[in-house]
This record gives structure tokens, sequence and C-alpha cells, in this order.
């Protein structure tokens, strides 16, 4: 459904992917984790063309790009089949909910703006902001905001949703209600490509898990696998650190 292979992207001389090559299978939700700067960031962000690597290729359904060759066109038609979900929300703060939701629809897709705010309505529903639907982003929490941004990401019915580290700029205390969330859409079978440090999670709901440090994948493999009897022996010391700061 989704694969990269030999993805490499450097940023001033430094290395940042080695080669990095995955794929995510329609229906899985795939786990990207591993220390800060590893790379999972901007693997993602190559993925969706809001970097260009410099060296890779992208298979996607029925495309199969090169992807330092992709053309601009070429990049549009991929995106449409693409949700993204940012960690920083990236809600336009002067439109409420419901017009956040909609405004992809309508202004990069010529979707009327009654279907459109039907759809957007809908979306709202799933991830429980309905009632919110015309708040504007200042008068709603992170999580919420987050859960628009989720609600947006879904609007235009895509074929894979990407998440980057969806939590990490909330409280604690409103993480659970976004996980929540993205819980009942693994759930529903929507196939999903999530860079995050939430173990719990990843343990859950993902299907694979793919550990990266220094730019290169480490360890692949099912969720149980990695969890319960990792391969690596870095795969171990990451686990181990993870538990222990819990303790």
């Amino acid at each position: 459904m989704l694969q990269v292979k030999n993805v490499h992207k450097s940023f001033d001389n430094l290395d940042v992917l080695k080669g990095v090559e995955f794929r995510v299978e329609k229906g899985e939700v795939v786990a990207i984790l591993g220390p800060s700067g590893s790379g999972k960031t901007t693997l993602l962000r190559c993925i969706s063309f809001l970097e260009r690597a410099e060296q890779g290729e992208i298979l996607f359904d029925e495309y199969h790009y090169d992807m330092t060759k992709v053309t601009p066109k070429q990049i549009r038609e991929m995106r449409m089949h693409m949700g993204f979900v940012f960690q920083s929300f990236n809600l336009f703060r002067n439109m409420t909910a419901l017009h956040n939701v909609m405004e992809g629809l309508v202004t990069a897709r010529k979707i009327s703006k009654a279907v459109a705010e039907r759809t957007a309505y809908e979306m709202l529903q799933k991830v429980g902001m309905a009632d919110r639907a015309d708040y504007y982003p200042d008068q709603l929490s992170g999580g919420q905001q987050q859960r628009v941004a989720i609600a947006r990401a879904m609007a235009p019915n895509p074929r894979v949703l990407l998440f980057d580290e969806p939590t990490s700029a909330l409280d604690p205390e409103l993480t659970g209600e976004v996980l929540e969330v993205m819980k009942k859409l693994a759930d529903e079978g929507t196939t999903m490509v999530v860079v995050t440090h939430e173990m719990g999670f990843a343990r859950e709901a993902a299907n694979r898990i793919v550990f990266m440090e220094g730019g290169v994948v480490v360890e692949e493999g099912s969720a149980q696998a990695f969890f319960e009897n990792p391969k690596e022996e870095r795969t171990r010391q990451f686990l181990q650190r993870i538990l222990e700061n819990r303790l």
C-alpha cells in the first residue's frame, strides 16, 4: 500500500536518514519509535514531501516514483490521498473548528460548501468535538485542538493518515483523549503511520513497530514481538530505559 526504499536525507552535512526502508499495508497501524534525533519526523516529512529526500523511492498504491524526481503535480496527486496530523495542531486561529475542517475540502478539493460543511461536522462528531464546532482554537484546550486537527486530516477520506508526535505538545492529562480517538481509528481499520513516544499506544494499537536510531531502522516487527522479545540489543536497552523512567 505504502512503501519507501533507501531514503536518504541530510541537513547541513548531517546525515539524518541513511537508507531507511519500511512499508505499511492497507488497514495497518505502524508505529515509528526511537530516541529523539533518530530521524523519525524527517522520515514522515519526506513521505509527505514536506521535505525532499536526496535519494529514495516511494510506492503508494498506483504511484511509484523516484523521490528526487517527482514533480509538483505528482506530489499534489499523492497528497490528495494522505492526511497529516502535526504535533503543533497548525489550526487557523481566525477560523472555527468547523471551518478549519472545511477549509481544505473547499479550497484544495473544490467541494461545495454545503457538502464540505456536512462532512466536516461528521468528522467532528467522530472525534467528539461536534459540540465545539463553533469554537475558535483559542477557546479550546490542546487536546481539543488536536482532535480538530485529526478531524481535518480525516475529512478528505485519505488512504493513509500520518501522525507526527500527535501528543508531544500536550499535558499528560490531555494526552489520553487524543490517544482514545487514535485507538478508535485503529480499531476501525484506518491505515496509520504514527511517530510517537507513547509506548502504551504503540503496544495496544500498532500492528507493527519500526524502531529507528541514528537515521537507520534498527529493528522492525510485530508489536508483540518488539515489546516481548526484541531481537536487537539496542532495542532492549531502549525499552529498559523507558521502563526505568516510568518507575
